[in-house]
């Protein structure tokens, strides 16, 4: 009798561990970059999660004995908040991506190009291309298999159904806006300068010559130069993309 006894319990504290991890899992999942997309059904995402916490829940520490319900609600919302916290920083950081593109777009004309992007609505055109392009290029590097180690270290800095120490947190996410903000002028820098310049350019040419077209002339010729400018600065800007990725979540050994 008291081994049964003994075996319930130890079950008990088993389930109740993996469903902590899996709220922060599964939260987690619906925030990260590649796994929180809307074209992703929400079952799959679900299914993804609870294999993930299956497998860390044994790197979580050891197994609490279940508390009463109020405590428990308390616990679930705590690796909730967690799990957001993580998703939303990995979010802000590649949202520079994003960033880059619509000031890329309105730099070289093609502010007003919008196609469906890979949230639940329209985006700039070289925005949505350059966030597909990354997360195409995290995903091949295996960047999403290490975006779930972090998530498994994160509970020694976010031990299991404690809350969240709120300086830490704010100073992350404000560090990572701040890193967003900063590569997302970066990365962008060169099309500034070069629609600086043109519009320069043109507006020498214009008063020159006051019954020159220059915008019917000097548009298509802007989107030319800055869509090859994009093609040559595209590695550049993926690699300081995942190099800052990396570096938030302590990727690089």
């Amino acid at each position: 009798m008291e081994a049964a006894l003994g075996l319930e319990s130890w079950l008990s504290a088993e389930i109740y561990r993996l469903l902590l991890v899996f709220c922060r899992v599964s939260m987690t999942m619906i925030l990260m970059p590649g796994f929180g997309e809307i074209m992703i059904p929400g079952r799959i995402r679900m299914i993804a999660a609870l294999v993930a916490a299956f497998c860390i829940a044994p790197l979580a520490g050891p197994a609490p004995s279940p508390p009463g319900a109020i405590a428990m609600a308390g616990a679930i919302g705590m690796e909730v908040v967690a799990g957001a916290f993580i998703g939303t920083l990995s979010r802000i950081l590649l949202a520079a991506v994003q960033m880059a593109g619509q000031i890329i777009g309105q730099s070289i004309g093609l502010s007003n190009a919008f196609a469906f992007g890979m949230g639940a609505d329209n985006a700039a055109l070289l925005g949505s291309v350059l966030y597909a392009g990354l997360l195409v290029a995290l995903f091949a590097m295996d960047g999403h298999h290490a975006g779930l180690r972090a998530l498994a270290d994160s509970y020694s800095l976010m031990p299991l159904g404690q809350p969240l120490q709120a300086a830490p947190a704010a100073r992350a996410l404000a560090d990572a806006t701040a890193t967003s903000f900063r590569l997302a002028m970066q990365l962008s820098m060169p099309f500034l300068v070069l629609a600086v310049l043109f519009n320069a350019a043109l507006a020498g040419i214009n008063r020159a010559m006051p019954a020159m077209p220059v915008f019917l002339i000097g548009a298509p010729a802007l989107l030319m130069v800055g869509l090859y400018l994009m093609r040559e600065t595209m590695p550049a800007l993926v690699t300081e993309m995942l190099g800052a990725y990396a570096e938030a979540f302590l990727l690089r050994r």
